[in-house]
């Protein structure tokens, strides 16, 4: 999906021995060599660096964690973090990473709110000189330096697959998306849509984003069950918009046997959900993207670039049968 642009160019250069030692003297100066598009490579130094963290915003349950396991890694691997709120605006996004740069961080981790709104941000900070990792979402065109994510696409396959199995082929579907544009709606909806194409009996009757939020799901759930007479399966692309379904739906009276419902990410709510009945399924979005993205973050800064530009952990499906796999059943398995 993205087209590698690093690593260095390899040059040809005759001069006398004295041109020589004085180009060596400059490079050893700068602190490093020349990448490609004429940004520099990340020095080896042992010094203390500060990196600037400006998610899509620090409210998602998911992203909560995400931010705590970041900053966790933080204190192992003796670096600063400056954490900005973006609240889901893509003019504060832009303008944090314009502070950003300004402040001259070392290295910057961003969550794009969607796959094209961060690019000439990105682009500015790279070409200052300040490496960009993008996690959980993409930024398609940019000039980033990585990504850390997870196989949303596939998630999205197993939750159709997971659907097709419990109703045996056939039913109706109300889909709530994630935010409209963000590389994990577009994936997970591609996986989801693309896989359910194999099971004619199954048919997508209502579809609505709640945009990732709590009390959005619930409100679209509302909407659905308005105008949808008769539905087999909740399919949410994340769990926060999985428990505002779940509201809506008991507040309507709705027999809990009568559907199916499934979400997204793995959060402890989720696993209770699932313990008590309420809900089917989840896919787990790993929160080792998380760490995972400042470790490479850092090793790239103190020379050491990770061996792919693209990295993405793989999701798996939670049942009751399997809680204990997921990622925050520590927290939940002795909740009341």
């Amino acid at each position: 999906m993205h087209t590698p642009h690093w690593g260095g160019r390899r040059v040809d250069m005759k001069c006398s021995g004295k041109v020589l030692v004085a180009a060596l003297a400059m490079c050893l100066a700068l602190g490093g060599a020349v990448f490609a598009g004429g940004k520099t490579e990340p020095t080896a130094a042992k010094k203390q660096l500060t990196i600037g963290f400006n998610p899509v915003n620090t409210t998602m349950t998911w992203m909560q964690f995400a931010r705590e396991a970041l900053l966790k890694k933080a204190k192992e691997l003796g670096v600063n973090v400056i954490v900005t709120d973006t609240e889901n605006s893509v003019a504060k996004q832009s303008a944090n990473m314009e502070d950003l740069i300004a402040r001259g961080v070392d290295g910057i981790i961003t969550d794009p709110i969607d796959v094209t709104s961060l690019v000439p941000a990105i682009n500015k900070a790279v070409a200052a000189g300040i490496p960009v990792a993008t996690l959980d979402r993409a930024a398609t065109g940019s000039n980033y330096n990585f990504f850390v994510g997870s196989d949303d696409v596939g998630g999205g396959r197993l939750i159709a697959d997971f659907v097709n199995k419990k109703l045996s082929g056939k039913g109706n579907i109300v889909l709530l998306t994630g935010s409209l544009g963000s590389s994990p709606q577009l994936d997970r909806s591609k996986g989801f849509k693309d896989e359910l194409a194999k099971f004619p009996g199954l048919h997508i009757v209502f579809e609505q984003t709640g945009e990732f939020f709590r009390e959005k799901g619930m409100k679209v759930m509302e909407d659905a069950i308005t105008a949808v007479p008769k539905f087999d399966a909740v399919v949410c692309q994340n769990d926060d918009m999985m428990m505002g379904a779940i509201q809506a739906l008991k507040a309507a009276g709705i027999d809990r046997k009568s559907y199916v419902i499934t979400g997204y990410d793995g959060i402890p709510d989720a696993l209770l959900a699932i313990r008590d009945g309420l809900a089917d399924c989840t896919v787990q979005y790993p929160v080792g993207q998380a760490p995972e993205v400042l470790t490479r973050l850092v090793a790239y800064l103190r020379g050491n670039p990770p061996k792919e530009r693209d990295y993405k952990m793989m999701p798996w499906v939670i049942t009751k049968e399997n809680l204990a796999t997921g990622d925050f059943y520590s927290l939940v398995k002795n909740a009341d």
